[in-house]
């Protein structure tokens, strides 16, 4: 009896030395596991003839995509799957001899398969993004740019050089719909930025007074235009009388006039001539040059104080003064696209100070502002023009005239009296003309002109004349 308690203890002292010596090989070999860089998509346990042994295997190193898995399989019936961090990985059972692994998230995590036999199967995983297809993504949505992607643990970093801001930033949404986590290294190299010039003419006219000339401005009725015109700079139209092309051609000299045409009075009116009638008027010819993707805006008019009242926690109030700007405003945005044309976003603003519907608060009078707005954007060729139309500006104005003195006798006094009631419309009228330009080198940069000598023909005037100015 003796003899086989001695037995049993020395046979658990064996034991207890064989597990202690797999435990500390086991933890050698997971603190030099190496990255394996290419996934495994599927694992059986045991080693080349099938056999299992009793010692815990090193642990694996496998590479795994975000929403992908890999498959585990044992011999026996499995027990017991553990995840060290199941915020990253995910397992699935999917017959008693396999489970499914599945990576939720970027990130390291290890996993360790029982079975009945006691064999153990030990795996390090790392998660990370798909690189591959987000650099598919980009060629196929930008090829023309050197757009560089490199990740690491979910980190996405961008590199490259690119002509523009908008190619960066449209780099940076592709990037993001496959990591939050997204660095643009990006840079701009300003020596291939296109830049755009934005000529605008702001244009108010008097639809009232172009009613009693007879103007119509392109209406949808008789006298309208008969052809759209082809071109950058067309030099003359056709114009329609009554539904049918009358054969009368309107000669343009600035490809930004307008035309107006009247079958009464058969003339043809551009800005210049309406403006000198005073049926129009320009209020703003702003010119401005900005580089592709970036934001250009003017103002023309001024700002005017208000009151703001605020308060404290303690009770009081308190009047601060801030100021809001009015007059003719303009924002645009262009983009130059790689065929050229121009993506251009505007928003033209004309506001004026109306105190009819002014308010008092305080004893401070505040006027109201009368704005027509409006915002769009289309896509145009360098040189192209547009016109926004349409902001109509109706007013209406009361006026008593009368006699002084005898105007004021009752019953007699209304024979001298006078009451006109008149009613005014205008137009705004916004013409926008984006052209892509080029700055000038150095070498590009004009000369100042040199003073010339007098055109003369030599052969016909005094021989020794071109003698004399060689000399001088």
């Amino acid at each position: 009896m003796n003899a086989q308690r001695i037995l049993s203890t020395s046979y658990m002292a064996l034991i207890s030395v064989g597990l202690l010596s797999a435990a500390n090989g086991f933890a050698q070999a997971t603190n030099h596991a190496t990255i394996v860089s290419k996934s495994a998509p599927a694992y059986s346990g045991g080693n080349a003839s099938g056999d299992f042994t009793s010692s815990l295997p090193a642990q694996q190193d496998v590479h795994l995509v975000v929403g992908r898995s890999i498959f585990v399989n044992t011999k026996h019936r499995l027990v017991r799957v553990y995840i060290t961090n199941p915020l990253i990985l995910d397992s699935y059972t999917a017959t008693p001899n396999q489970v499914v692994v599945t990576a939720k998230a970027t990130g390291t995590s290890s996993v360790i398969v029982w079975d009945e036999a006691g064999e153990v199967q030990a795996f390090l995983i790392t998660s990370d993004i798909d690189v591959a297809t987000l650099r598919e993504s980009m060629k196929s949505a930008l090829p023309n740019e050197n757009v560089q992607v490199n990740s690491s643990e979910g980190h996405i970093v961008l590199t490259g050089t690119t002509g523009t801001g908008n190619i960066s930033d449209a780099a940076m949404k592709l990037a993001a719909s496959y990591s939050k986590d997204v660095s643009n290294a990006m840079v701009i190299n300003s020596s291939t930025v296109k830049q755009v010039k934005l000529k605008v003419r702001i244009v108010e006219v008097d639809r009232s007074k172009l009613n009693q000339f007879a103007f119509n401005f392109f209406s949808a009725g008789g006298n309208n235009l008969a052809q759209t015109t082809t071109g950058t700079n067309p030099s003359t139209v056709s114009v329609t009388q009554g539904g049918s092309t009358g054969g009368k051609n309107v000669q343009i000299t600035n490809p930004l006039n307008f035309l107006f045409y009247s079958s009464k009075l058969n003339v043809g009116a551009t800005l210049q001539d309406l403006q000198t009638m005073n049926l129009l008027q320009i209020l703003a010819e702003p010119e401005i040059v900005t580089m592709s993707g970036q934001k250009g805006s003017f103002l023309a008019g001024g700002e005017f104080p208000f009151p703001v009242v605020q308060g404290s926690s303690a009770g009081a109030t308190s009047i601060s003064i801030q100021f809001r700007p009015y007059g003719v405003k303009l924002d645009f945005t262009p983009v130059v696209n790689i065929d050229g044309t121009v993506d251009l976003k505007v928003a033209p603003e004309v506001s004026s100070l109306d105190y009819t519907n002014a308010v008092s608060i305080n004893g401070y009078t505040i006027p109201a502002l009368s704005t027509r707005h409006a915002e769009t954007q289309v896509v145009l060729r360098s040189g192209q023009s547009f016109c926004i139309s349409g902001l109509l500006d109706k007013q209406t104005t009361d006026s008593m005239a009368h006699t002084p003195g005898v105007s004021s006798i009752p019953i007699i006094g209304a024979l001298f009296k006078s009451k006109s009631l008149n009613h005014s419309q205008s137009e705004l009228y916004v013409i926008v003309t984006p052209t892509v330009v080029d700055p000038l080198t150095d070498n590009l940069i004009p000369e100042d002109p040199k003073r010339g000598g007098p055109m003369l023909d030599v052969t016909k005037f005094d021989k020794d004349f071109g003698e004399q100015k060689k000399k001088n």
